[in-house]
């Protein structure tokens, strides 16, 4: 399954709010320079993160974004939803309707897909980048 640019680096911010969050706000310009995420391109994420609820912003010179959900309520597959039109596999299916003897294990490997975007948190996600970076992790409160 390959994502778009814009998916990768919306879980790039959302872990990056995760991990870095616990202060209250992160700027942008902090967000872009640790995820490498051209700023423009950012601007444009967190307002698809902010309209569906998953962000919030302060304003003001001490502003930025911050988790709306604790990263355990945050699935790696409600990220994908919001940024992704539909994952890309093959057409299950001949457009004439003839049978098409590979779309049983096509729908097999999209519902697998699915089930393992949705049962993977952020909070696991942070979990996994601190057990390889062998840093301890930081607590999130809201």
């Amino acid at each position: 399954m390959r994502v778009s640019q814009k998916t990768e680096y919306a879980l790039k911010t959302v872990l990056d709010l995760a991990q870095h969050g616990d202060a209250g706000v992160v700027s942008t310009a902090h967000i872009a320079r640790r995820q490498e995420i051209p700023v423009k391109f950012l601007e444009q994420i967190l307002i698809t993160l902010k309209n569906a609820g998953v962000v919030g912003s302060r304003r003001g010179p001490k502003g930025g974004y911050f988790l709306q959900q604790s990263p355990a309520e945050i699935t790696v597959g409600a990220i994908v939803r919001l940024t992704e039109s539909r994952p890309a596999l093959p057409n299950n299916g001949d457009a004439a309707g003839e049978y098409c003897p590979f779309a049983e294990m096509w729908k097999e490997i999209e519902e697998h897909v699915h089930d393992t975007l949705e049962g993977l948190t952020i909070k696991e996600m942070c979990r996994r980048i601190q057990e390889r970076s062998g840093k301890k992790s930081d607590a999130y409160v809201i």
